[in-house]
């Protein structure tokens, strides 16, 4: 039997001073109620940390940039978090979520998370704490949203990102998730995302610009939809 040797360069630092980065378009009617969406701009230093998470950074702020372009302000604040240190702790996320009041964190109408990388993007599966998708009991409160974000995800059909499944979420938006705000992860083919993460071959050059921009479609459709319709996407108090 042979004999393998690693020499580990690797170490834990001690905790230093990060930022998440905020954007945000002000609400015209209900500022004190948000959408949030974003990803992480951290990654392993391996590679270029482009499909985990980078591209998804720049995809939820050309979404945003896009929609003040057009001149559209919602009803509801849309704001986008580039969260910090995903990688290390969930330190971002969670840094967020303890920056808020618990009236600030009842005020989030939805979360929204792009963290699979930027290959096709296919629609978004959508969680709420709570609800056990497994239970032959339907949850009402649920089936309504689901039935929601399947009439905005119609607007994405010429793209092909269309499709709305039940369970989904991510980290960085997990402690929002776990205060009840309604979560959705963006979710694309997966057909290279794992031969990529976290390795040397996470790099820009993988990047497909038209998959790309279908992503910042998708993103800034659903978002500025469910910032500016009238009744939020879950009542208040789950109802």
């Amino acid at each position: 039997m042979g004999v393998v040797y690693l020499d580990m360069e690797a170490a834990k630092l001690p905790d230093v001073e990060s930022f998440n980065v905020i954007a945000e378009i002000p609400g015209s009617e209900r500022p004190e109620e948000v959408v949030v969406m974003g990803g992480h701009y951290d990654s392993w230093d391996v590679g270029q940390g482009v499909h985990d998470d980078g591209a998804a950074c720049i995809v939820a702020w050309q979404a945003l940039r896009l929609i003040d372009q057009l001149g559209l302000q919602p009803r509801r604040t849309l704001r986008v978090v580039l969260w910090t240190n995903e990688e290390n702790g969930l330190r971002g996320g969670r840094g967020y979520h303890d920056a808020l009041t618990e009236e600030e964190i009842a005020n989030h109408v939805a979360a929204l998370e792009m963290d699979g990388g930027v290959e096709r993007p296919v629609g978004f599966g959508f969680g709420m704490v709570g609800v056990d998708l497994t239970d032959e009991e339907p949850d009402p409160a649920y089936d309504r949203a689901f039935a929601k974000l399947e009439q905005i995800a119609r607007l994405l059909e010429a793209i092909d990102a269309a499709e709305i499944r039940r369970g989904g979420g991510g980290a960085d938006i997990g402690p929002l998730m776990r205060a009840g705000v309604p979560g959705l992860g963006l979710r694309t083919v997966g057909e290279h995302y794992f031969d990529w993460h976290h390795t040397h071959a996470d790099t820009l050059d993988k990047v497909d610009l038209q998959n790309f921009r279908r992503a910042i479609a998708l993103l800034a459709v659903t978002s500025y939809v469910l910032a500016d319709m009238p009744e939020r996407l879950v009542p208040a108090g789950g109802e």
